[in-house]
């Protein structure tokens, strides 16, 4: 569109239109499934978040397993902070569902079987991320991604460094 066709149309300037070029604000849309698969981790991501303050509630506050839960929750909960709002403001229809995560892991006896299925569902994530991010153009999600993988990674290290030290 030239001066002359933005003049005619009743637009002042460049921005003024800028909305008829997606993109044009670094808002590019998402593809159907790119918003199922980060609809399917934000799911996870809260359903993680629910299911680590569940189990940090069940031990005393001194214990070291409490606070390591209670980082990995806020992590998850950071997370599926970041998702909702990034498929949002990439257009897509955010998820409020919260996933099966937490009834599986309630079923499972024993904080230890719980926390290595926890370390299950983190590498899970990681997966998931690494099938996503080829399909993102927008640098923000990407980078937000790549975040929330490294923050994964960091939890399943830090989950099986306490687990190490665990009694069987």
């Amino acid at each position: 569109m030239s001066s002359d066709d933005a003049s005619r149309r009743g637009l002042a300037s460049p921005p003024c239109y800028a909305a008829e070029f997606p993109g044009y604000f670094g808002d590019a849309s998402l593809a159907p499934e790119v918003v199922a698969r980060l609809n399917a981790l934000l799911e996870a991501e809260r359903a993680g978040a629910k299911v680590l303050r569940l189990l940090a509630r069940e031990l005393p506050d001194d214990a070291s397993a409490r606070a390591l839960l209670e980082s990995v929750c806020d992590d998850e909960g950071d997370n599926a902070v970041a998702l909702y709002r990034t498929i949002r403001r990439l257009g897509g229809e955010a998820s409020a569902v919260t996933g099966a995560f937490v009834e599986k892991t309630l079923a499972i006896e024993g904080l230890e079987a719980r926390l290595r299925f926890v370390n299950t569902g983190q590498q899970w994530v990681v997966r998931k991320i690494d099938e996503v991010l080829p399909l993102v153009h927008d640098g923000a999600a990407r980078a937000m991604l790549d975040a929330m993988r490294q923050s994964h990674r960091d939890n399943i290290a830090a989950c099986d460094a306490f687990l190490a030290t665990v009694h069987r």
